[in-house]
């Protein structure tokens, strides 16, 4: 009766500890977005097509929404006309320039009129340097009046309309959100006695709706989130399947 008695306990121990280890390697989890970027632009204008559409696949540098280029066309090339004015201003400054020198170091030139023609140039190399700083800023917003994907995403949402004002003077308008392509982040809450259990860098699969998914754990937070949980973090790849922020999921370490 004794060893029974010592048996059933010894079974009841492994049973538990089993129990125990199989709670803690499959464990509730929620998804959300890898890499959510919100895009907006810092110049104002007009929308002039928009390319983003909910639940599409973009490759990075795609084009998402596009402002009328026409005034950021031409405002590039007045600067591009006023660089080339000032780059000849400047080279003829530097060669009176040059003549001045040489005739004042055979004696035939004042002071005064070196300094002038020194003056001179420094003015003509100074409005030089200006107009190319002006040439960039507009070369840099001719290509901020096109939203591009800034890697391979998933559009979750856009907001432009063709003909929308944006007046980004202000607060600059949130015009399309997305997220990093065929991936998905799977976020278990756990108590700080349990972070011992995992590692940056973990194996770990990912089941949502019935479907498993490879991956790993991304990152451990070094902060409590949620009452006085911490976050574990495993990144997978969806494959091309349609998964949602919010969904619930298993993960198994």
């Amino acid at each position: 009766m004794t060893i029974n008695l010592k048996i059933k306990t010894v079974l009841l121990v492994l049973l538990s500890t089993v129990i125990s280890s199989v709670s803690a390697a499959q464990s509730d989890a929620i998804l959300s977005w890898v890499k959510r970027v919100e895009l907006s632009t810092p110049v104002s204008g007009v929308v002039q097509k928009v390319f983003a559409e909910p639940g599409k696949i973009v490759a990075r540098g795609d084009v998402l929404v596009q402002l009328d280029p026409r005034i950021f066309r031409a405002e590039y090339k007045l600067a591009k006309a006023k660089l080339d004015n000032t780059r000849a201003v400047k080279e003829e400054a530097k060669r009176e320039l040059d003549r001045q020198q040489d005739m004042y170091d055979r004696t035939m030139l004042s002071d005064h009129d070196l300094q002038v023609a020194k003056n001179n140039f420094i003015a003509a190399e100074a409005q030089y340097h200006q107009a190319r700083a002006a040439l960039v800023k507009a070369k840099v917003n001719l290509e901020y009046s096109a939203i591009r994907a800034p890697f391979n995403a998933l559009v979750i949402s856009s907001r432009a309309v063709k003909g929308q004002v944006v007046a980004s003077s202000m607060a600059p308008p949130v015009l399309v959100t997305v997220a990093k392509a065929n991936r998905m982040q799977a976020r278990l809450l756990v108590n700080e006695s349990e972070l011992s259990h995992y590692s940056p860098g973990q194996a770990a699969k990912v089941t949502v709706t019935g479907e498993t998914f490879t991956g790993k754990i991304s990152m451990i937070s070094l902060e409590p989130l949620q009452s006085g949980k911490y976050a574990v973090d495993v990144v997978f790849d969806s494959r091309d399947r349609i998964l949602r922020a919010g969904q619930k999921a298993q993960i198994e370490f």
